[in-house]
């Protein structure tokens, strides 16, 4: 795998080792999977928007184990958050089912959460898996992923799975990661990848993430170096300060992109809440943008196609993100400039 990391003009992640989904397309109908990555490039460059989302991001539960600096979950009290909050598997289903028959090809199974809280997240993949969703993934820290949980994450059909670390060493892990346990996470990882081989599994396909900031920027290059010889991709996040933190965390990483960032979410996916938020951006930001609540699955088209949306995308096939207040937080919020 190189260790170079080439960073979209419309996103946010670089990504080595990008060449490794192509192990997916082996897993589900060939045919299906080039016709899905080939809308989602498009989409990429903002030269498609089908008549449903490419890609669903659902968030099943609202709270997290760490208190992370750069997330929004850091400054609200997990109060009020337990197992009542939690999506329901019925609603989930229906809109699973509306989905597949409409278009959807990806689905995320979280939005700013951990999705590992939720020890049932296994009949959510399962499900989304027996309507033929291509592509089936979601973030997590991997303080929850032990023995058990890696067992139901691979044999549910995950296709792949980000694991936030955004460190090379204890003490700096400690610093971006509050809460978590630096070598706890690797042995999980460990564990993970050595069932994969016991149980003859291509998938999950795992990738390593690390969110730049002034905190770790100086571990990125041995982060790369090191992961990427152990997993299958390596994604480098730039930083985007959180919406309701107080936190002075700040980074140098999308300076290169002010005044010519075109953010292409808008144009592939929504993202539904816990709340059944409907949400246009997978940012923290979205939230500052929620384009109404999903009350049934037929829904989804209404959201997808709305004035509001579409204003949005006009906006950033211009490239001028900075004349919409939410976006231009979102991109310049955290930037300190060399």
């Amino acid at each position: 795998m190189s260790t170079s990391i080439n960073l979209h003009k419309n996103e946010l992640t670089g990504i080595t080792g990008k060449e490794s989904m192509d192990i997916l397309k082996k897993t589900v109908d060939e045919g299906l999977w080039e016709e899905y990555r080939d809308l989602y490039s498009k989409a990429s460059e903002l030269e498609y928007i089908g008549g449903f989302p490419i890609q669903l991001d659902i968030e099943l539960n609202a709270s997290c184990n760490l208190r992370c600096p750069m997330c929004p979950i850091s400054a609200e009290s997990p109060k009020g958050k337990g197992k009542s909050t939690w999506f329901d598997f019925n609603f989930y289903k229906e809109i699973i089912d509306y989905g597949s028959k409409n278009g959807l090809k990806a689905l995320k199974l979280n939005y700013v959460n951990e999705p590992l809280i939720r020890k049932d997240i296994h009949k959510f993949i399962s499900y989304a898996k027996s309507k033929k969703i291509l592509d089936i993934y979601l973030s997590t820290n991997a303080v929850l992923m032990d023995k058990n949980m890696c067992i139901s994450l691979i044999k549910s059909g995950l296709s792949r799975i980000q694991i936030s670390i955004d460190a090379t060493s204890i003490e700096v892990y400690n610093q971006m990661r509050p809460g978590g346990d630096f070598n706890i996470v690797k042995e999980n990882l460990n564990i993970l990848t050595k069932l994969k081989e016991e149980l003859k599994s291509a998938t999950p396909l795992i990738r390593v993430n690390f969110v730049r900031t002034d905190i770790n920027e100086h571990q990125v290059k041995e982060f790369v170096e090191t992961w990427s010889k152990k997993v299958d991709m390596v994604g480098i996040q730039e930083f985007i300060k959180p919406t309701k933190s107080s936190s002075k965390v700040t980074s140098k990483t999308s300076s290169a992109k002010r005044g010519s960032f075109r953010c292409s979410f808008p144009f592939k996916q929504l993202v539904i809440t816990n709340e059944k938020k409907v949400l246009p951006c997978c940012t923290f930001w979205g939230e500052e943008m929620s384009l109404g609540v999903l009350e049934n699955a037929k829904d989804i088209e209404k959201y997808w196609n709305c004035e509001q949306i579409n204003k949005l995308r006009e906006v950033h096939k211009k490239g001028k993100y900075y004349e919409l207040e939410v976006c231009k937080n979102c991109v310049e919020g955290g930037m300190v400039d060399e």
